[in-house]
């Protein structure tokens, strides 16, 4: 009678998926967020595709991604309050003391590091500048908030509210390579993608959440993926994961072998990526001068 019940409690739905105390394990709960923003992603698509037909571009992309975000932030609340019993504030996405800070560190680093494969390219003699198109710089601003908004949809999605309890789960390295690579196979649908975009993808998706990792906050790696985007689109002119947003500011001409230069996916498919994200990698996780503001620590005990 004793092996028998305990072969009960072993092979129980409550042991599996309860833990002790008597929440839905982390495990499950990131499942259950990867499951819900397929779903909600689906489900935005479906429903704004006849509503912004025949919209420009901009405006169809900005419409998706602010119903993307809110629909996140709103998926985060609600698993954060049935599940972990929690304020939304432990997505890491409030307004307290440092988080201005820590954007701009995030802005500083993404610049730095777009602006250091662009110099690199141009070294090569991949990439060559020909002209200032000043007629397009209103266009140029408005993809600053667009793109703004893209970038924080993609790091609640990959660093957020799933990251976060699969870290509770099973690790922060465990946790991060999943991540990781759930980033880079979403990006493989991109146009003009490859085997090493994708490798580089995954590298940029360990330096966002290492990024978030270094703070237990996401706005430096908001901060770091909008840079990244923004200057590598709008301002050096090059496809971003292989879409090409107009207006930008310069006339780019990009040769040499695509393994070199990026081809039509951008510099995310370059091998000088390969070498700046993992330099980037290196130093984020051993630098001390980022670590979490006292008000963060404060706001999550």
């Amino acid at each position: 009678m004793i092996e028998r019940a305990d072969s009960e409690t072993l092979f129980s739905p409550r042991r599996w998926f309860l833990g002790e105390d008597g929440l839905v394990r982390p495990f499950w709960r990131s499942v259950l967020f990867i499951v819900m923003t397929v779903f909600l992603f689906l489900l935005v698509n479906q429903l704004l595709r006849p509503l912004v037909f025949g919209w420009p571009t901009a405006a169809r992309v900005g419409a998706r991604f602010i119903a993307v975000t809110i629909a996140l932030l709103l998926l985060s609340w609600l698993l954060l309050a049935a599940f972990d019993r929690k304020p939304l504030r432990h997505l890491g996405l409030w307004f307290y003391r440092g988080a201005a800070r820590e954007f701009a560190v995030g802005w500083a680093i993404g610049a730095a590091l777009i602006a250091a494969v662009a110099v690199l390219l141009m070294a090569a003699g991949s990439l060559v500048y020909h002209a200032f198109w000043r007629g397009e710089v209103g266009g140029v601003v408005l993809w600053i908030v667009l793109l703004l908004i893209a970038s924080a949809a993609e790091e609640i999605a990959f660093r957020g509210y799933g990251m976060q309890r699969l870290i509770d789960a099973i690790g922060e390295p465990a946790g991060v390579l999943v991540f990781s690579a759930l980033f880079a196979m979403v990006h493989m649908n991109n146009p003009s993608s490859s085997t090493l975009s994708a490798l580089n993808t995954f590298l940029a998706g360990i330096l966002l959440s290492l990024a978030y990792l270094k703070t237990r906050a996401l706005w430096l790696p908001i901060g770091l993926h909008w840079s990244w985007n923004f200057m590598m689109g709008q301002v050096f002119s090059l496809p971003i994961s292989g879409l090409n947003l107009a207006p930008r500011l310069f006339k780019a001409e990009v040769s040499g072998p695509e393994w070199l230069s990026g081809g039509s996916y951008g510099p995310e498919g370059s091998i000088l990526f390969t070498v700046v994200c993992t330099l980037a990698i290196l130093w984020l996780s051993q630098t001390k001068s980022i670590t979490p503001s006292p008000a963060v620590e404060e706001g999550l005990e």
